[in-house]
């Protein structure tokens, strides 16, 4: 029997402090879902460790937020929407049958891999299905719904607990998703899993059935097993106050996830003193039964008492994860019930003094630092005795906080891809700012001083593992701690590149007249375009969700699609690129000021989610509103979401992209225009959902560029932009594979070409590809000889100026060198597909539910 914390992610410019409780049975408890969080589970099952195994997110049955704000949910309904189609397929994976083998649709979900599964066709037509309650089912309704289990399928529930407005955000959700299927129980502010335990609430942690209860006799005392493999969770909330333009009340929750008694250990001398047959019997014994038996050498019927051969049970094992972020919170914690049982629990020399309850062993502090360094919270710790340990994952509220106390990025699947093509070339791409180093060993326990005496803490990183159970060996595994880029990892990868011959074929591109093709290091005068995402539907390992930054000659900029995640990799990019002459706070506060105007093509989740994020960050910045372009779901949308998270309120100035169609009078034109320095700004209906468009923009850097967002092929696109410099056109499958873009509303790699060809455009760059392509799709050669222009492939963090597209497209022979079509990365797993043309065989396909 194991229990353990895992840590997923910690803060840092690209993610958020989360972590999982991993119970004894495996269920799992996930601690905040900001941003990138589906990345992380992604990581794990490459972990750089053999003792700790990959995560499934379909393994989460419960997620616990200390605070509303997009650092906790930001992540949130891109997990429901995964996991919710992960169950739902599973379920119509086991009815949905060929003649010949089983449908398999889904398991690419869970490893967001993407192969069939596409988010946007579940989504499509959500718009006129209205309502969503469904989705979301009160915690406190009690009762039994054994029946529902049948009715469902088996498709489990997803609980989350948190401070009040969780239900109000979820249920905003529903202008842009919804599974009618999958349902959501909330528990807000206070709340005990051990009480619906006991009630057999259809809300309890484990599960919609009512729990049996039994007891364990042993030598401790009876043993209540109701849930003696898993954790009950007690939520701390404490409400207070901010006051900035105006005063705002919030919630801070705090956690006690606690263990019943834990079983003593057997002790088989005793077991073999007694006369006890080896065999079953041991079993039941340690089970807690007692036994009867014939003794072999009286022939007579004896019985032993489990308590003879099982050592005193001992205490549970008390985690607490602490979200404190004012001494005001401090003073209201402190007094809760909660914790002042626990320090009762301990003798004045660190000894457990009670043998009925779990007692604290480990303490995750999420509360920021400012607070966690005060000699009052610090005083605070130390009243639980020397034996808890204390993790840290301080949470971040500002952005200088985020800059100063960086660490190299968790997502390490995606780095280490932006650092081979660095290699091939550092301008297109950037080389990511990493520490090298060969372990992390080093420093992971800190002694921190102060006016209250030392306080030695453990300073969480990603994939460390701390193991709660057995207590014999509680404490980090090491194991956990190796680099995230070590030094020999990153000479292994530039031999490896080099050996690829892409250095030599890209040095000879450059040598054929490109040369750097007007590349600038700073980009103050040419204009650039970042792309913080090229996949599409869900979040892999190697490429975030859609996301562009478009910046002017003049310095402002406009942003293409905000993919969950975008601001993190905006900020990655700008920190690899950040000229030594500058401050970092100082320019990245200028450059989010300077974020003008954001774009939404349509209303599926992998195109908006970092929304919260941007309007958050630039909000606590400048008091000056973006203009939001977007179709009207957003600020539907938005305008709920305000009511949870008050900081967004007049962050953005709501433009319909129906009220700037092609022809029409732009509402905000003279506002955009002015601070962009552009001279025009349309959008273009385009077939994928309701409310999806195209957009063509006038007198960027790049001259006239036009972005197609999610889209089948349109030739009324290609009208409206003929003679565009710059087509930036999705590519979702390769071609061939007609069929599914069709069915998925998207565009293979040679109907974007064909578009660009009838928009006469100057140059292309693909993006938007399907999460089977996480490294480089294939293209027909008799496609790009047709069209004479520069074809780019779009990754994470590549960067563009007007210059640089031709050697851009000519390094694309060199990139493909680092990517053999036969190589399978270590961790990356490959699934059966089903394709296009067999879902189309099957008898009413068409009307099964995430298809159309």
């Amino acid at each position: 029997m194991t229990a353990s914390i895992r840590i997923l992610t910690v803060a840092t410019l690209d993610s958020n402090p989360s972590l999982l409780i991993v119970s004894p049975d495996g269920s799992k408890t996930l601690i905040n879902c900001g941003e990138g969080c589906q990345r992380s589970f992604l990581e794990s099952g490459t972990s750089r460790s053999a003792d700790v195994g990959a995560i499934r997110m379909g393994s989460v049955k419960r997620v616990c937020l200390t605070h509303i704000g997009h650092d906790t949910l930001g992540g949130l309904p891109g997990m429901i929407l995964t996991t919710a189609d992960v169950v739902h397929s599973i379920a119509r994976d086991n009815n949905v049958r060929t003649s010949s083998k089983r449908v398999n649709i889904a398991r690419a979900a869970d490893d967001a891999n993407g192969r069939v599964v596409d988010r946007g066709s579940f989504d499509d037509g959500i718009d006129d299905r209205g309502g969503g309650g469904s989705l979301i089912s009160n915690g406190d309704e009690g009762g039994d719904d054994d029946d529902d289990d049948d009715d469902d399928g088996g498709i489990p529930d997803l609980e989350i607990i948190g401070p009040g407005g969780i239900d109000a955000f979820l249920r905003s959700l529903r202008h842009f998703m919804r599974r009618d299927r999958f349902r959501v129980h909330v528990h807000e502010g206070m709340y005990d899993s051990s009480l619906d335990r006991r009630n057999g609430s259809s809300a309890s942690f484990n599960g919609r059935r009512k729990a049996k209860r039994k007891k364990i006799v042993g030598g401790g005392g009876d043993v209540d097993e109701t849930n003696t493999n898993g954790f009950d969770v007690r939520s701390i909330p404490v409400s207070y106050s901010i006051t900035s333009s105006h005063t705002t009340t919030k919630q801070a929750v705090s956690y006690l996830f606690t263990t019943p008694p834990l079983p003593g250990r057997f002790l088989v001398d005793r077991a073999r003193a007694l006369g006890v047959p080896r065999g079953p019997l041991y079993a039941q014994l340690k089970a807690g039964k007692n036994i009867t038996f014939i003794d072999p050498n009286t022939n007579e019927e004896r019985t032993v008492r489990s308590g003879e051969c099982v050592a005193e049970s001992s205490p549970g094992a008390g985690v607490a994860v602490v979200y404190c972020p004012t001494l005001e919170v401090l003073n209201e914690l402190r007094e809760t019930e909660t914790f002042r049982a626990l320090e009762s629990r301990r003798t004045s020399g660190g000894g457990v003094k009670s043998r009925g309850h779990a007692v604290l062993d480990v303490m995750v502090h999420l509360t920021p630092k400012s607070v966690f360094r005060d000699p009052t919270y610090r005083f605070w710790c130390k009243s639980f005795g020397t034996d808890v340990d204390h993790v840290t994952l301080h949470a971040v509220e500002t952005l200088e906080e985020r800059i100063i106390d960086d660490d190299d990025s968790p997502f390490v699947s995606g780095t280490i891809g932006g650092i081979r093509r660095s290699i091939v070339n550092n301008k297109l791409y950037p080389m990511p700012s990493i520490t090298r180093t060969n372990s992390r060993v080093d420093g992971i326990v800190e002694c921190d001083n102060s006016d209250s005496g030392v306080l030695p803490t453990i300073k969480g990183c990603p994939m460390m593992d701390y193991i709660l159970i057995p207590r014999s060996r509680r404490g980090v595994n090491r194991s956990t701690l190796r680099s995230l880029y070590s030094t020999t990892t990153i000479n292994d990868l530039e031999g490896q590149v080099n050996e690829s011959g892409a250095v030599k074929i890209a040095a000879s591109v450059s040598s054929e007249g490109c040369n750097d093709c007007g590349i600038d290091d700073g980009g103050n005068d040419l204009g650039e375009l970042i792309f913080t995402g090229t996949g599409s539907a869900v979040p892999c390992k190697h490429r975030n969700v859609t996301g562009m930054y478009l910046r002017m000659t003049n310095g402002n900029s406009l942003l293409l699609d905000v993919g969950e995640g975008t601001m993190g990799q905006l900020f990655r990019s700008w920190k690899s690129t950040l000229p030594s002459d500058r401050i970092a706070i100082d320019e990245f506060r200028s450059r989010v000021r300077c974020i003008k105007a954001v774009w939404i093509s349509h209303p599926h989740a992998d195109h908006h989610l970092g929304l919260l994020r941007l309007l958050s960050e630039r909000a606590a910045i400048l008091n000056d509103p973006i203009v939001l372009m977007a179709p009207t779901d957003m600020f539907a949308f938005l305008k709920e979401y305000e009511w949870v998270a008050p900081e967004i309120i007049h962050s953005y100035l709501p433009v319909d992209c129906c009220d700037m169609l092609h022809g029409r009078a732009h509402p905000l034109g003279k506002r955009l225009y002015d601070e962009l320095g552009i001279t025009n700004c349309m959008s273009i209906p385009v077939a994928h959902c309701i409310r999806s468009y195209a957009v063509v923009i006038d007198g960027t850097s790049f001259g006239r560029v036009a972005y197609s967002g999610d889209c089948r092929p349109s030739v009324r696109f290609a009208d409206v932009g003929l003679g565009t410099d710059l087509l930036i056109h999705e590519a979702t499958f390769e071609d061939g594979m007609e069929n599914d873009a069709v069915l998925k509303r998207h565009s293979t790699v040679g109907e974007a070409i064909d578009i660009a060809s009838k928009m006469n455009a100057k140059s292309l760059v693909l993006t938007h590809f399907s999460q089977r392509y996480p490294k480089i799709p294939p293209m027909k050669r008799s496609n790009h000889k047709e069209t004479q222009i520069p074809i780019v492939f779009a990754f994470d963090f590549m960067r563009l100026t007007p210059g640089s597209i031709e050697l851009a497209a000519k390094v694309t022979p060199a990139l493909r060198m680092l990517y053999p079509e036969a190589a399978v990365e270590e961790g990356e797993i490959t699934i059966e597909e089903t394709t296009a043309k067999e879902l189309m065989a099957i008898p009413g396909m068409f009307a099964a539910k995430g298809i159309l």
